[in-house]
């Protein structure tokens, strides 16, 4: 048996040539890597961003559209559901509890979410885990926000910072450092609206808000699911920070909470995505802040086995269309309809291991020749054939061993570096580089393939070395 040593020194004198075979194995390996753990964040991600939820209650349409929508933000909801509906799906007696959500506002490119404070006691992520605070609490005020982690650390802001929402979804939003009453009012001297909201905040004077004015937000807030991506700032109406979530690695990061009072404050006097009427902070504040509309319903039975049950109760409802969501039957599908993208990445992936593999065999057969001479002087201290034909086998578990370790170290780096970017940009939370079962099958496989690849010019090198003998070629 060929000694360990003697392969090191093997190895050793042709240090250039198996350099730039480490490299180009590891940094296909590390691709290979770091494709799987993306697509496990992802997929993670998505398993993850909402537990405890037994259905999602929201008006008729596709069940992924209402999923997709509610739960991970994505796209806009087909249409609003009534508050009533919320008053009698809480009044079901298969309920545990429910918790109201109103999309349709953003905050420089972030969702803004009109809830109230149950979604922070009840709704949990990633089997069960609550929501916590990293600094401040929830809303108390109608014209508090809470900031998801990634929104707070992508803008940079800070406990007090005030924000303005925009009417619609769109990138336009601004920030401004929260000042007191007084600091405003000479700051603002010149915008009278924004010097109203100041006194707001200490509960000063609200005069009476008219019939055509609640008759404006009734219909303003009807039309807002409907109204588009064009975006207008509620210039007037700046909410005040007073809490920032930790980070949960799941769209919750990526959202602007505020009391669905506060939805109703910044569309009074609105009719679709059109200011109509200038509405004080006085007016907004005595006037009913009701949600007349909400957008979907988060619901938890007593008992799970009855949401097949609630289901047949939400299709039965008369007083309206709505719909129930299973999150977990509906994830499913999400899997089976993306389930060829994730096998696709990884094919691709493995042909360039493959390619590396080939590349690997080229330079092992056009450095035959030149280790005949090695070979010779191996033959002359007593190796046989066979030992010379496990010397190049154990080459090749070492070759591939070491890149292995260099590929999964890449991996590492790459995302110690990258991991906050894909957080805030892409919410893609990388939280484990431990070494998984699928890992070490794919080590085992590349170990395989690379002795597999391997066979070719050891054959070579076995037949070279019976027909050279002892003799010396260069």
């Amino acid at each position: 048996m060929i000694k360990f040593t003697l392969v090191i020194q093997s190895l050793l004198n042709r240090w250039l040539s198996c350099l730039l075979i480490i490299l180009t194995l590891a940094f296909s390996i590390s691709l290979f890597f770091t494709v799987s753990r993306i697509q496990e964040s992802v997929r993670s991600s998505f398993q993850n961003t909402i537990s405890g939820v037994d259905s999602v209650v929201a008006a008729r349409g596709g069940n992924l559209q209402i999923l997709l929508n509610s739960v991970f933000l994505i796209g806009e909801p087909n249409s609003t559901i009534r508050w009533s509906t919320f008053k009698d799906i809480t009044d079901n007696n298969k309920m545990n509890w429910a918790v109201p959500i109103s999309l349709g506002d953003s905050h420089k490119g972030y969702r803004v979410i009109g809830t109230t404070n149950n979604y922070f006691k009840e709704i949990k992520y990633s089997s069960g885990k609550n929501i916590e605070f990293l600094s401040g609490n929830s809303f108390n005020d109608v014209f508090d926000v809470v900031l998801g982690n990634a929104v707070a650390n992508k803008l940079k802001y800070n406990l007090g910072a005030e924000i303005i929402i925009t009417h619609g979804l769109s990138d336009v939003g601004e920030v401004h450092t929260f000042h007191s009453e007084k600091e405003n009012h000479s700051d603002h001297a010149d915008h009278d609206d924004h010097a109203k909201h100041e006194e707001h905040d200490d509960h000063s004077d609200h005069a009476d808000h008219d019939d055509h004015a609640k008759h404006e937000e009734h219909d303003d807030h009807s039309d807002h699911a409907d109204e588009g991506h064009e975006g207008h700032n509620h210039e007037n109406l700046g909410f005040k920070v007073t809490g920032i979530l930790k980070p949960t690695g799941t769209p919750i990061d990526n959202a602007v909470y505020v009391s669905l009072a506060g939805i109703e404050a910044m569309h009074t006097g609105w009719i679709g995505n059109q200011k109509v009427i200038d509405v004080s902070i006085e007016q907004i504040m005595q006037s009913e802040l009701k949600p007349k509309t909400i957008s979907a319903i988060f619901v938890s039975l007593k008992n799970r086995t009855q949401v097949f049950q609630f289901q047949r109760d939400v299709l039965n409802y008369k007083e309206e269309a709505i719909s129930s969501v299973m999150p977990g039957i509906t994830l499913s599908r999400l899997w089976a309809l993306t389930g060829n993208v994730d096998k696709a990445f990884k094919i691709i992936t493995f042909f360039i291991i493959i390619i590396a593999l080939l590349g690997m065999i080229a330079m092992t057969i056009a450095g035959l020749n030149g280790r005949r001479r090695e070979m010779a002087i191996l033959r002359s201290v007593g190796a046989s054939p066979t030992n010379i034909v496990s010397l190049l086998l154990v080459e090749s578990i070492i070759i591939s061993l070491i890149s292995c370790a260099i590929g999964y170290i890449l991996m590492i780096v790459i995302f110690s570096i990258g991991k906050d970017y894909l957080q805030n940009n892409y919410g893609i939370f990388i939280n484990s580089f431990s070494i998984k079962n699928y890992d070490l099958q794919m080590i085992i496989s590349i170990i395989c393939a690379a002795l597999i690849a391997t066979i070719v010019p050891a054959i070579q090198i076995y037949k070279n070395t019976l027909r050279d003998g002892l003799n010396v070629r260069s």
